[in-house]
């Protein structure tokens, strides 16, 4: 083991056979040059691409990390100041490990890339590790414990920019209750500015001031903040909003109309929460996935505020549990002073039934 560390150290000539050649280096860098192979000696750590790749992932393998391979990889790519990219349809990479396996990593990278491993064995999620994470084509800032944008919620967005086209307005005024990270309505203002058919403003409110502070601050990285209000505001369970501070004092939600309103609501049964990964059950705040007793609770609040927010024939978006849709249907039926009209089901990426569209009775 010792001769071919050593091989890895000496190059050049050395390896071509040669014994007589002298090789002249400075005092630094020997010294940088002992040091780390001092380092590699005592540690036995990787230092190689594929190295580091196949010997973290089965570490986090063993310890049960989810996504082990995906795990390393995303570090990885972040230590060598490149990225890995997902979308909800392709997976692309700005650097390919595969095209460099015995590129080496220089003390600093191995050093930075076993600290954030560690984080990653304590069930940190690599979107927190990182601080960055893709959704559809914007890239977003995260930091604990603002909830982290799922990629079957882009299929959300992907409905509603496509209903929004179907209608052919050309300006449309929407709501995104439980902003979080701004996933949601910054995809949408973006998607709108590329495709310049219609022009979205949107109201984003989340009850989390740290949510707002994230979402403000994407905001003005994607250059999105003149299309994005942003209000620390709770929605309560009897469907009305209140505004938690004096940011915004002229938005009145008892009167402002919209054209759509979009949520990702919790929607996880209480009891269940406590079944969760370790990774969201440390890390995230659970009150973004606390649905109450029945997983309802704020879905519910979000029907009752639509039926007086939404103008006639508005739009309502939302992402549920399975067990939902059809609950959601009934309740729309009984209660028809909502005026709300349950229109369709839709899919995720397992085939359940995730998300939900409804309409505002003229």
């Amino acid at each position: 083991m010792m001769a071919l560390k050593m091989l890895r150290v000496c190059r050049g000539s050395i390896l071509s056979g040669c014994k007589t050649c002298t090789v002249r280096i400075g005092r630094e860098e020997l010294a940088n040059g002992l040091k780390y192979f001092s380092t590699r000696i005592n540690e036995g750590e990787p230092d190689t691409i594929c190295e580091i790749v196949k010997y973290w992932s089965n570490r986090f393998e063993n310890e049960g990390i989810s996504e082990p391979v995906e795990s390393i990889e995303h570090i990885l790519t972040h230590v060598l100041g490149s990225k890995k990219r997902y979308s909800s349809n392709t997976v692309i990479q700005t650097m390919d490990l595969a095209d460099a396996p015995e590129q080496r990593l220089s003390l600093d990278q191995i050093t930075k890339l076993q600290s954030l491993c560690q984080c990653r064995m304590s069930r940190m999620p690599v979107q927190y590790i990182i601080g960055e994470w893709d959704f559809r084509d914007i890239t977003l800032k995260l930091v604990p414990p603002v909830f982290i944008p799922r990629p079957e919620t882009e299929i959300l967005v992907d409905i509603a920019l496509r209903r929004m086209a179907e209608a052919k307005n050309s300006h449309y005024i929407v709501l995104d209750i439980g902003c979080g990270s701004g996933a949601i309505s910054l995809a949408l203002v973006h998607s709108s500015n590329q495709i310049a058919t219609s022009q979205i403003q949107c109201t984003s409110v989340d009850k989390s001031l740290y949510a707002c502070e994230l979402t403000r601050q994407n905001a003005e990285i994607l250059g999105l903040q003149d299309k994005l209000r942003i209000v620390n505001a709770a929605l309560r369970e009897n469907g009305t909003i209140k505004s938690l501070n004096d940011s915004h004092p002229g938005v009145d939600f008892d009167q402002q109309q919209f054209d759509i309103i979009i949520s990702n609501p919790p929607y996880i049964p209480t009891e269940k929460l406590m079944e969760l990964a370790p990774e969201i059950k440390i890390y995230e705040d659970l009150r973004a996935l606390d649905g109450g007793k029945d997983g309802l609770s704020l879905i519910k609040a979000v029907l009752r505020y639509a039926s007086i927010a939404l103008i006639p024939r508005g739009l309502l978006f939302m992402e549920v549990d399975p067990t939902h849709p059809e609950y959601i249907e009934f309740f729309t039926k009984k209660y028809t002073d909502l005026k709300l009209k349950f229109e369709h089901t839709y899919k995720d990426y397992c085939n359940n039934d995730r998300f939900v569209e409804l309409s505002k009775l003229d």
